[in-house]
């Protein structure tokens, strides 16, 4: 298993604690598609919209589950990292190396017992106070067939704020993600003709993003996708994290060729 720093500000070796995680080198598609610049048009610049930052530093984190033979299996071997806030941080290795465990237990959907410690912002963390800073987005696409692009993200948005900056916020994000032609479509679904799955996927992450979340948690958010639409999806998610002081985590599975 690899963490992956791409921003250029921080090199790798240095966000993690040294031989604390098992390392592997990720293919040289995944990792040019992660260093590639963002879309043309869209500046990484920080916002007036930018949220408090949230660091995430975590030690000797390993989880083990009891089989029905009464056997352990260890599904994570300890690991350590160090994250800061409007960074993309991606967890990347093959089915079976607990990825989705690692991430799970970091977004606190980890509920069974694990060991290891985690600091929010060098503290303790506390779930509380943690659940209102840190969204998840799964590998589902959830939502109404009958909803717009655009009411999509107005909902999540209108949770935590309203008026001009939520108007603000989703315009933003409607850009990042390359969605803004896609405004007043539907979402679709079975009976109502509506976005491409694609795009679909990018309005859930939007949506996540729009939650007003400092740490945000992606697991293979590009499973599925296209070539083309997996690269739309990590430029946004790079441009979102930079713009708004975003820590933003995701699960990268072996890539496609292309």
């Amino acid at each position: 298993m690899s963490f992956i720093q791409v921003d250029a500000s921080l090199d790798a070796a240095e966000a993690m604690e040294s031989g604390s995680l098992k390392r592997q080198q990720p293919r040289q598609q995944t990792r040019d598609l992660m260093k590639q610049p963002p879309a043309a048009g869209v500046h990484i610049e920080r916002s007036d919209m930018a949220l408090p930052g949230a660091s995430l530093t975590f030690k000797d984190l390993a989880f083990s589950a009891v089989l029905p033979t009464g056997d352990t299996k260890t599904i994570l071997e300890p690991c350590s990292g160090h994250f800061e806030p409007g960074q993309l941080v991606a967890v990347m290795g093959p089915s079976g190396c607990g990825k989705s465990t690692l991430l799970d237990m970091l977004a606190m959907k980890k509920t069974s017992p694990y060991t290891g410690q985690v600091w929010v912002n060098g503290r303790e963390r506390n779930s509380a106070t943690f659940q209102r800073i840190a969204a998840y987005v799964g590998q589902e696409d959830r939502m109404p067939a009958h909803w717009r692009v655009r009411e999509a993200l107005e909902f999540n948005a209108a949770l935590k704020c309203q008026g001009k900056r939520a108007a603000g916020l989703v315009d933003s994000f409607l850009e990042a993600f390359g969605l803004a032609g896609v405004a007043d479509t539907y979402i679709g679904g079975d009976s109502v003709r509506g976005i491409s799955g694609g795009q679909r996927r990018r309005v859930t992450l939007a949506r996540g993003v729009a939650a007003q979340a400092s740490l945000l948690f992606c697991d293979e958010p590009t499973s599925g996708l296209s070539a083309t639409d997996a690269e739309l999806c990590v430029k946004a998610l790079r441009v979102i994290a930079k713009r708004l002081n975003v820590l933003v985590m995701v699960v990268i599975h072996q890539p496609r060729r292309e």
